[in-house]
């Protein structure tokens, strides 16, 4: 099983950072997060309509965002998600976005380390 977030990209690009420039990664997490409730708040949506267009546009949103940051756990759940939507239903999206929800969970305290560490 991967890791819940693997951050080793993104300590790399804070480390070509230049000295007195402001922190690009606190920046990318800061979007990512915010970005991720949103996306979050649409794919429950989705489920509780029954509307796979929105489940699989969220999904594959939120899909690209959590790949970018490393957070494995949350991509491996928002392709499961991308790939019902696709199949023009949603049935057991509603547990999958608990899933995702939970994931989110275990990830934002990495997340938030990461960035206060700037």
């Amino acid at each position: 099983m991967r890791e819940v977030v693997d951050v080793s990209s993104l300590v790399a690009l804070r480390n070509l950072q230049l000295p007195g420039r402001p922190d690009a990664v606190a920046r990318i997490i800061a979007h990512f997060l915010e970005e991720t409730d949103e996306r979050l708040l649409a794919l429950t949506a989705a489920a509780t309509t029954g509307d796979p267009q929105v489940l699989e546009r969220s999904a594959h949103a939120l899909k690209g965002i959590t790949g970018t940051v490393g957070a494995h756990e949350m991509f491996d759940l928002a392709v499961r998600l991308e790939q019902i939507g696709r199949e023009g239903h949603t049935d057991g999206a509603a547990d999958l976005v608990t899933d995702l929800e939970a994931a989110l969970g275990r990830a934002r305290p990495i997340f938030n380390r990461l960035r206060e560490a700037s």
